[in-house]
């Protein structure tokens, strides 16, 4: 089975190097790697160019956002399969004939994913999924080296609440993405969340428990830049979710779940910048959302510091370091 990889870059020139030569050091050589030029305005497309490996392709795109790079890059592919690659992070050599050889083992899966390693400034986290709240769970039971396949109705239950399943350590069927639409490029932010939840509704996962990813927070990434609008986005999103769901209590009641994890962290970024109005505003309008008392409790606690230990702000904080990317 062929593989197309895209990876979308935007300014990036200083990086996006060293994730294509992660790409074409890969042990497994059926291979084609489409980089998507968003519309860059730095040195990328004269760096690209000077690497000289048939199986490279560069598109120039006009900036459009991550979705419509993705897409764009798709639209190219010939491969059965295909993976994304963000254009700050990196492959181990063995990342993708671990995930060849899995789907050629499982036709009944439609996309596989992998742990990560994540880097953020000089902190090292050696398993993105034991930072997990929830999927970590499902890893106390036993290691998964060989892969652990998971249902659709599991896999999305686990993404109401939070999304372990980063760009970078995925592959899945071509059909399975055509079926889906490909990325919806109207999601600016939390877009890679929305495909995940699309794909879920009727697709079987599997995971791979090694981190053969290298995941970075870049300066650039929108947590950094603006976290506000990226939490916005995930709470508009499980939003609309929740309202899809009829009488489904238990994934109701995952969401609900999801949604007061996401106005939590939404307003200890706030807490943790000093704006207190604001963190109580979002406890507010999320007690709101879900009827959480725990939410209004906290709209009140914000302003009263010493009744919240400033430790349990802080552990906060760091958690939500380790999820975000």
């Amino acid at each position: 089975m062929t593989v197309s990889v895209v990876i979308p870059t935007y300014n990036r020139a200083h990086i996006v190097l060293e994730a294509v030569r992660s790409v074409l050091a890969q042990r497994f050589r059926d291979l084609e790697l489409i980089v998507v030029d968003d519309g860059s305005t730095d040195d990328t497309a004269v760096r690209l160019a000077a690497l000289a490996d048939p199986r490279l392709q560069v598109i120039m795109g006009r900036h459009a956002g991550v979705s419509a790079a993705r897409n764009l890059g798709v639209s190219k592919a010939s491969g059965q399969l295909i993976s994304f690659l963000d254009s700050d992070d990196l492959w181990h050599p063995d990342k993708l004939a671990c995930e060849v050889a899995f789907l050629a083992r499982h036709p009944e899966v439609d996309a596989v994913f992998t742990d990560l390693e994540k880097h953020h400034g000089d902190q090292v986290f050696p398993s993105f999924m034991r930072e997990t709240q929830v999927f970590s769970r499902r890893l106390l039971r036993a290691a998964y080296p060989e892969g652990l396949v998971l249902e659709p109705r599991e896999m999305r239950l686990c993404l109401f609440e939070e999304v372990p399943i980063k760009p970078s350590a995925l592959t899945l069927r071509r059909a399975a993405f055509d079926a889906v639409g490909g990325f919806d490029e109207t999601w600016s932010s939390s877009e890679d969340w929305e495909f995940l939840l699309r794909l879920a509704r009727a697709h079987r996962f599997a995971y791979v428990d090694r981190p053969l990813a290298v995941l970075h927070i870049s300066p650039d990434s929108l947590h950094i830049l603006d976290q506000s609008r990226g939490e916005t986005a995930m709470i508009q999103l499980l939003a609309r979710e929740r309202a899809s769901l009829g009488n489904d209590l238990e994934a109701l009641a995952a969401v609900r779940r999801g949604l007061v994890m996401r106005i939590k962290h939404f307003a200890w970024h706030y807490v943790d910048a000093g704006l207190r109005r604001r963190a109580s505003a979002v406890f507010l309008r999320g007690f709101g959302l879900t009827g959480d008392l725990g939410l209004l409790a906290r709209a009140v606690a914000v302003w009263f510091p010493l009744l919240q230990p400033a430790s349990a702000v802080v552990a906060a904080v760091a958690k939500e370091t380790v999820l975000a990317g």
